[in-house]
């Protein structure tokens, strides 16, 4: 779950909005077994790391470590629900959790990856220099990601000002000032008509980051997209996901992203674990049809 702090702000409705959305959060279930499994492209290819496990549209879900190993946390009434295994590259599975818990240990199959057509123009073709997104810094209004497993995802949709746009980096303005180091993967999704995220990625490779990267302990996350040559015609939801590092606890609550409450495009999306359902902040977040948004944006050309 999301959820946005406000601090040092004197205005009554928005502590009103905090308030709506802290009422919101929920002490975690108790959880009732753990499965533990690999993941791999084969016995002579190796394990797959990062993939993704959960059973959609429900909060069981989770994230291989870099040896293709899992820890998948389930009550006993999910064993007759189907889990999907995914990981770009790779055919993805459905293999009801009762069969999982029989042989936890998978083997993927390795797929070509299409590469996104690369549109070459000239040089004096794109115009401007451009920043799309939000670009808050700020340490009063700031969001939190309600982990319940790994595989937790947040993202806020970037809207273009003209068609077509080539994308240069991708920037996150992350909170997280703790000793340890969490690692994320970058995603960027295609967006359904209705304008919710679809489960097609527009990058064609594990993109990994860390808080680690960032060049000052309060700057943003930057990564560079200039080698994946994304030439974007339609807005599309750009995302951190937790892969690694910290734990529930801890990343619940020590990491934040820089936010701001504005008017327009730029809808915010959650999910707490891999393959879970998509989820907006709830309505108390809006003020006068003003809506939260994440430091999340890129810089590109058009």
């Amino acid at each position: 779950m999301v959820f946005i702090r406000f601090s040092c702000l004197s205005v009554s409705c928005l502590r009103k909005v905090a308030g709506a959305l802290l009422a919101g959060l929920l002490p975690l279930a108790a959880i009732g077994q753990i499965l533990t499994g690999t993941i791999t492209a084969g016995s002579a290819s190796g394990p797959v790391p990062y993939a993704n496990l959960g059973i959609p549209g429900k909060t069981v879900g989770t994230v291989t470590d870099e040896h293709g190993r899992y820890q998948l946390a389930y009550m006993p009434a999910n064993l007759t629900d189907t889990v999907y295994v995914s990981s770009l590259g790779y055919r993805p599975q459905r293999v009801l959790l009762r069969e999982l818990v029989a042989q936890p240990n998978r083997a993927l199959t390795a797929v070509a990856v299409p590469l996104a057509d690369v549109r070459v123009q000239g040089a004096g073709f794109y115009k401007r220099r451009r920043t799309l997104g939000c670009t808050s810094t700020s340490h009063s209004i700031i969001s939190r990601l309600k982990a319940e497993h790994l595989g937790a995802e947040v993202g806020m949709v970037v809207s273009l000002k003209h068609k077509p746009t080539k994308l240069l980096t991708a920037n996150f303005n992350v909170l997280y000032y703790q000793p340890d180091t969490l690692r994320f993967r970058v995603n960027l999704y295609r967006l359904l008509p209705d304008g919710s995220p679809s489960g097609e990625k527009l990058l064609t490779r594990n993109l990994l980051v860390s808080t680690a990267d960032r060049a000052t302990p309060k700057g943003p996350l930057t990564v560079d997209l200039t080698t994946d040559q994304l030439v974007i015609e339609e807005d599309f939801l750009l995302t951190l996901e937790w892969i690694s590092g910290g734990d529930v606890q801890q990343v619940s609550k020590n990491l934040g992203f820089s936010s701001a409450l504005g008017y327009g495009k730029g809808d915010l999306y959650f999910r707490k674990t891999s393959q879970d359902t998509w989820e907006k902040p709830s309505l108390g977040a809006r003020l006068a049809g003003m809506q939260p948004k994440v430091g999340f944006y890129v810089t590109a050309l058009d």
